[in-house]
């Protein structure tokens, strides 16, 4: 009697996008005012209208949403398959970062295991009924946002491997977020003593071990998730994964915060290459947003990718967040693709990511894979 194969977590990388979840809360369909500029929908639609044919997106609302986003959705061109799915109850959609509410489980045939539900809302159940998915509650809280899984590692934030304390690593906390999946595990995060140490990848021959004994230190996390500043390619280089990792510039007087998240991305780098990582860099911008006008980074490392070439096409896509379209900021959008072609892809631009840059959030965020199609080697 064969041994049943441990669910494993769906990767960031691999196989083609069969299903694609979004959840849009009952504001993004509100009235605005004639003075008000900034649209979440904008984005949203546009992303729906650059994903290919053979792509599902499932888009839950609240009941309450349904008209005006059936509206929405009927005023769209798309290419791909869209459903609206009624959230279960009578609640609202709390935010549009899916990303962050669940995990995903697949089989070794990759087919829909089960969800992982960690947000408290019905978007995880309502998503799981509408694809046929299985819905079991999380063992330890850990948002998908702060969890990149490759071909054979899983990266998390270092916030989600703290304990109540908040510094270094609980070994509780470590196991049980392992024991999610088989992979490998790696901590995002930085040593104080590692900023301002120039170059950042000074001193980084030597690899350490990826595991709890080893991130017991004092660290810190850079940012709240790991996704808003670190890509997984899907591809290795010199035998070690590469990972896509942001390099701050300042724009529109932003230069202090520019430079001290520039200090801390520099020294993740380090840890990042401490542990067996292979960096490459791409710019991005942090400038004053367009509606708060605070400063905030411009997340371009916040893309969904794939690893096979779809029939007709000579590269597999990236989809990259693009802001030049209501700022200036064209030649980070130009810089940002042109590094994904230098990389072997096929960059999909989808502009309007202005209008969620306040929220700390973009592509990635706002979207949660489900289902790919069967993964290959990478």
């Amino acid at each position: 009697m064969s041994a049943v194969p441990h669910p494993q977590m769906l990767t960031d990388c691999g196989g083609l996008i069969d299903t694609i979840a979004f959840a849009l809360p009952g504001s993004f369909f509100a009235e605005k005012a004639a003075s008000d500029d900034v649209s979440p929908l904008i984005p949203i639609g546009n992303l729906l209208s650059a994903l290919p044919a053979d792509v599902n997106a499932a888009i839950v609302v609240g009941r309450a949403s349904l008209t005006p986003a059936q509206s929405w959705l009927g005023g769209r061109q798309l290419k791909c398959s869209a459903a609206l799915i009624p959230l279960a109850g009578q609640d609202d959609v709390p935010h549009p970062w899916v990303q962050d509410m669940l995990l995903v489980r697949v089989d070794e045939g990759d087919a829909v295991a089960s969800f992982v539900t960690v947000t408290a809302n019905a978007v995880g159940a309502s998503l799981a009924a509408f694809i046929g998915a299985t819905v079991t509650p999380p063992d330890v809280l850990l948002h998908g946002g702060n969890h990149l899984v490759g071909p054979n590692f899983r990266l998390v934030g270092q916030s989600s491997l703290q304990g109540d304390r908040g510094v270094g690593t609980h070994p509780q906390r470590w196991q049980e977020i392992r024991a999610f999946d088989t992979k490998d595990l790696f901590s995002f995060g930085y040593r104080p003593d590692d900023l301002g140490n120039g170059h950042p990848l000074r001193g980084a021959g030597v690899t350490e071990s990826g595991g709890a004994d080893a991130a017991q230190k004092n660290i810190h996390q850079c940012g709240f998730h790991v996704d808003q500043f670190v890509s997984v390619t899907g591809m290795t280089r010199s035998g070690r994964p590469l990972l896509l990792v942001a390099d701050p510039i300042a724009h529109g007087g932003c230069d202090r915060v520019a430079n001290d998240l520039k200090r801390k991305l520099d020294a993740s780098v380090l840890s990042l290459a401490r542990q067996g990582f292979e960096i490459a860099r791409n710019p991005i911008a942090v400038s004053p947003a367009i509606d708060s006008n605070k400063c905030m980074p411009r997340l371009y490392n916040n893309v969904i990718l794939e690893n096979v070439t779809r029939p007709g096409q000579e590269r597999p896509f990236v989809w990259v967040p693009c802001f030049g379209d209501a700022e200036p900021l064209a030649e980070f959008d130009v810089m940002n693709c042109n590094i994904w072609e230098e990389l072997g892809f096929k960059p999909v631009p989808v502009s309007g990511w202005s209008h969620l840059s306040s929220r700390n959030g973009a592509l990635r965020c706002a979207t949660k894979i489900v289902k790919r199609s069967p993964n290959i080697k990478v």
